[in-house]
């Protein structure tokens, strides 16, 4: 009995002193890596902002169709005269089944859309009007949304 209590206090003192860190050993901790890891970081860092900038991203908003025919000669005459009067807008030929629709703007804003309806209907008077539609948007290098 007395060596078995011997025993148990003996392995209970041992586990306790296993327990105590030297804490000169973790002051001397140096860490060595390859300057290059640095290099591959920033290198990854460069493309995945560029990936992320050349993304299109897409919201809810309106354009203005211009006209809904069959005839696609029509729609292409109609879309390079738009292209030509407006330049800074972005247009698009779409094509259901059977019809060819253009479209025109990526507007974010009902009210900005009107501004151009109201211009683009001085060239074409008659089957103007503004639809809702997916809009590009492009971010820039401060991660705001542009159109």
């Amino acid at each position: 009995m007395k060596t078995g209590l011997f025993f148990l206090i003996v392995c209970f003192s041992l586990t306790l002193n296993a327990q105590t860190i030297d804490t000169d050993t973790l002051k001397n901790i140096t860490v060595q890596k390859d300057p290059r890891i640095d290099i591959l970081v920033k290198r990854n860092k460069d493309i995945n902002e560029e990936v992320y900038l050349k993304t299109i991203r897409n919201m809810q908003g309106y354009r203005i169709q211009v006209i809904n025919t069959n005839d696609r000669n029509k729609a292409l005459d109609i879309k390079t005269k738009l292209l030509n009067e407006f330049p800074g807008e972005k247009t698009y030929l779409i094509y259901h089944s059977p019809y060819f629709k253009i479209q025109i703007g990526n507007f974010l804003k009902r009210e900005d859309a009107d501004k151009l309806m109201f211009r683009v209907k001085k060239l074409y008077p008659t089957g103007v009007f503004i639809v809702p539609s997916r809009v590009e948007l492009k971010p820039t290098r401060d991660g705001e949304l542009i159109l």
